[in-house]
């Protein structure tokens, strides 16, 4: 999945299926209630219930099947709906959101890009290890025409105990 322009591969984080939360059972108890409309014959139900339940089950899958893999000059964003590269001179920062209430939690990394355009990347492992990878910035490379490697001390400088 790699993609050569971007350097090596640093991390990949894949989605979680805990982040669909609650969406999950919800989703899961209204197909089961329109099959079982369907097995009593009650056609308007059993659609309404998978209907809905299908719709309510997408979010769900959507954060489940995404995968961000994070390169050396920027990162790859794969899901249901299509795969997003962006290299590290279009990022502009990041945040991490962590998202809490009764229902549940996930956490939610979004990516500032030039432009004022934003992704919103929502229930992946390890988003905080993902954050500090797409930070990063590459080392400053040494001015031109400096030597690389030992100089000598300063004029005046003696070893400790020395004369």
């Amino acid at each position: 999945m790699g993609d050569p322009a971007l350097g090596p591969s640093l991390s990949v984080h894949r989605g979680t299926i805990g982040a669909g939360g609650w969406l999950w059972y919800v989703g899961a108890v209204l197909v089961a209630s329109g099959v079982m409309a369907l097995v009593k014959g009650q056609l308007a139900g059993a659609a309404l219930g998978t209907g809905i339940g299908a719709l309510l089950l997408a979010l769900p899958v959507y954060r489940w099947r995404q995968q961000l893999e994070v390169f050396e000059n920027g990162f790859v964003w794969s899901r249901i709906g299509g795969r997003t590269l962006v290299t590290r001179a279009e990022v502009s920062g990041t945040e991490l959101l962590a998202h809490r209430s009764r229902t549940g939690q996930h956490v939610e990394l979004v990516v500032h890009l030039a432009g004022g355009r934003a992704l919103s990347i929502a229930g992946l492992e390890g988003a905080e290890q993902a954050r500090a990878f797409i930070d990063r910035r590459p080392a400053a490379a040494p001015p031109a025409g400096a030597a690389p490697g030992w100089e000598p001390p300063a004029a005046g400088w003696r070893p400790p105990g020395g004369a």
